[in-house]
């Protein structure tokens, strides 16, 4: 619900807070006293086009500010918290719009800068506006499709169709995916079959190139490396004064200080140790020594090997290692494409048979719903009869939706309520009702119809009394109040009998102030609200009788009987 509004420097308001409470709301006040100016506030709010014209004379920005109260399971409460602008257990909503002569607005969620498309996109789902202004959600294919599911308990069915399009939908991309793949091969498989041809003569082995140069680079110090090795191996072993016969007796000593003082029989194992590794080292030199030949051969051929593997790497970009995966995959590549055809007859006949099962299921779908739209239809024209416009013909069409397959996420139906205001008139969209008053008592009668299954929080009708009065007046009275069951309902009236039965009333004046004119808002209640109703009943002329009959309306309006005997909103059919 709409819980606080405050404006500033916008058109006639000078400075505006308003506290709004739940339930039915009525705006009363003089013609031209700007009421719709709230109403043109509300849809900046929900982001409807701004221009300087609405900034009020001498000043430079206008500032336009509503705070919503969310349910904690509204789906638009869950987006808004997984899209950050809600915490997780916040459900409390501040739109913020600041508008300047610069036309540099500005726009804000809860304090965060946000854009004019997430204004709209959000707005639309929180205020429906009925009258003038084009911000009917009921005007929408998409949302009266969503409606006539909702109103016919058809979501179970609607899932389980969904489920099977995201199926099939899945099956048709990966075939799309594959013969694409195919094709793009098909095109290329001369090159590839080269490629391939070429890698695999190579013969490349993983960490290849880093072992023959290393190779390489021995035979060319081979000369070099076997004379180091030999040295050292001389050194360690041959001669009469060898590394290891010194060590030796340097073992011998130290085991005799040993036996002498035990401090030194922690050194025994390490000499002992130190002999083992010596000698390791001279049997692996010996091998060294035994190995390390000129060849120069084998220099050619790694030099060739080498120059081969460079021009490859070159040619291709990649590393060895990568060229010996490519190898890999240019082979899985010309599999594809023996295969591909086999696969790709596969794939289709999985495709096929999703999409007749998918098919089924929404000509199961579609069907359902032609059964639902007659109950609808019914229902709408009693409202409409209620509301006296009971030569209003009503058709819900349903038709096949456009597209490649006839088929998409919501089944095969285009949804589309049509009208035709007075006999002999041809039906009509919602959205080419003439009349603003008009469509405002039409979009009440929907609002009635589909108020258990309708989420947006806040709706608000202007001009809806247009060309009424009398009974008709208090059947739409009550209608807006037991509307408010569902939603919080605001009204611009000039009716008595519509605004006697609001839960709240707030009067729109014009004055003066300074030779400045201004309009202000403020909520009547008790004996200054009896006022109003008796204005609105008598004019100018407050008579004792027009206060006892405001009163008396007021008292009626209140009561908990109120409409008895009217329509009320639906009780939901029967599955069908």
């Amino acid at each position: 619900m709409l819980t606080e509004l405050r404006i500033s420097n916008f058109a006639l308001i000078d400075q505006l807070h308003l506290e709004l409470p739940p339930g039915f709301l009525v705006l009363t006040g003089e013609t031209g006293a700007g009421k719709s100016l709230l109403i043109d506030a509300l849809v900046l709010l929900t982001g409807g086009r701004a221009s300087a014209e609405h900034i009020r004379f001498g000043a430079d920005e206008a500032l336009l500010e509503a705070c919503f109260i969310l349910p904690a399971t509204h789906h638009l409460t869950i987006r808004l918290q997984r899209d950050g602008y809600l915490l997780p257990d916040q459900q409390d909503l501040i739109v913020r719009r600041l508008l300047s002569r610069s036309g540099k607005n500005r726009n804000f969620l809860n304090g965060q800068l946000a854009p004019l498309q997430t204004i709209q996109d959000i707005g639309s789902q929180l205020v429906d506006i009925h009258g003038q202004h084009d911000q009917q959600s009921l005007l929408s294919a998409k949302t009266q499709l969503k409606l006539l599911d909702a109103f016919g308990n058809l979501e179970d069915v609607v899932g389980r169709y969904q489920q099977m399009h995201r199926e099939w939908f899945e099956k048709k991309a990966a075939l799309d995916e594959y013969v694409e793949k195919i094709r793009d091969q098909a095109n290329r498989q001369d090159i590839l079959q080269y490629q391939y041809d070429e890698l695999v003569k190579m013969q490349l082995q993983s960490g290849e190139e880093e072992s023959l140069s290393q190779e390489y680079h021995r035979l060319k110090h081979s000369g070099r490396l076997g004379e180091l090795s030999n040295q050292a191996f001389t050194a360690l072993h041959e001669g009469e004064r060898s590394v290891l016969d010194h060590l030796g007796e340097v073992t011998e000593r130290v085991q005799e200080l040993a036996k002498i003082d035990a401090q030194g029989e922690p050194w025994v194992p390490l000499l002992e140790a130190a002999t083992v590794a010596l000698r390791e080292v001279t049997d692996n030199l010996r091998d060294y020594r035994n190995q390390i030949e000129y060849d120069p051969e084998r220099m050619d051929l790694i030099d060739s090997r080498l120059a081969g593997l460079q021009r490859l790497k070159k040619k291709y970009g990649k590393p060895i290692e990568d060229l010996v995966e490519l190898t890999t995959i240019l082979k899985q590549d010309l599999a594809l494409l023996q295969n591909g055809e086999e696969q790709v007859a596969h794939l289709q006949a999985e495709v096929t048979s999703r999409y007749e099962s998918m098919k089924a299921s929404a000509e199961e779908l579609s069907a359902r719903r032609k059964t639902v739209a007659k109950h609808l239809v019914k229902e709408i024209k009693q409202e409409l009869a209620a509301l006296k416009m009971s030569t209003m013909e009503v058709q819900v069409n349903i038709e096949m939706a456009n597209g490649d397959t006839g088929i998409g996420l919501t089944g095969m139906d285009r949804v589309e309520m049509l009208l035709a205001p007075n006999p002999g008139e041809p039906l009509m969209p919602l959205g080419r009702i003439a009349s603003g008053g008009e469509l405002s008592r039409i979009m009440l009668a929907l609002k009635t119809v589909f108020a258990e299954n309708d989420q947006t929080p806040v709706v608000i009708f202007d001009e809806i009394d247009s060309g009424i009065g009398g009974e008709a007046g208090m059947v739409m009275g009550s209608r807006l109040r037991q509307l408010a069951k569902f939603h919080q309902v605001c009204c611009i009236t000039h009716l008595p009998q519509i605004a006697s039965q609001a839960h709240a009333q707030f009067v729109v004046e014009k004055t003066t102030l300074d030779d400045r004119t201004q309009t202000k808002v403020h909520e009547v209640t008790g004996v200054h609200r009896e006022t109003e109703i008796a204005r609105m009943l008598g004019g100018g002329t407050l008579t004792p009788t027009i206060r006892k009959t405001a009163g008396e309306m007021l008292d009626r309006g209140s009561s908990p009987h109120v409409g008895v005997g009217l329509q009320k909103p639906r009780k939901k059919p029967a599955k069908t």
